[in-house]
């Protein structure tokens, strides 16, 4: 199955939905495969009605701005290229501009690897899973 990506500058977007508190909401995300985690926003985590405050610590992760620790949340539902991930564990960070600008998050190798099989085709501007 095939599914559309944006390219903006050298980054590769795509939408996925995801399941808050009371309602599903679509975000951009970068999909960057030398992130070993997905990481969404502070602001994507308030948006969907979750508290900041009552996440746990998570992984430390190495940044663009340095080492810091993340905290953790388990989505009730992430959906994107036609797989819906149940519960799926993301690192909360509030991100720098930089890449806020462009997307609410990163689409991590933790995501990817249960795709299994992806193939890109620039010209067209689609993954096939």
């Amino acid at each position: 199955m095939k599914h559309s990506f944006l390219i903006e500058g050298r980054k590769i977007i795509v939408f996925s939905e995801i399941t808050g508190i009371s309602d599903v909401r679509e975000f951009k995300f970068i999909l960057d495969t030398g992130a070993s985690k997905t990481i969404i926003d502070n602001g994507v985590v308030l948006r969907l009605g979750f508290d900041l405050k009552g996440l746990k610590i998570g992984d430390r992760l190495m940044t663009v701005g340095g080492i810091t620790y993340s905290k953790l949340l388990k989505l009730p539902k992430l959906s994107l290229f036609g797989k819906d991930m149940i519960n799926f564990e993301v690192n909360v960070l509030n991100l720098p501009h930089q890449i806020t600008f462009f997307a609410d998050g990163l689409i991590g190798m933790d995501f990817l690897l249960q795709l299994k099989n992806i193939q890109f085709n620039f010209d067209e501007k689609t993954i096939e899973i």
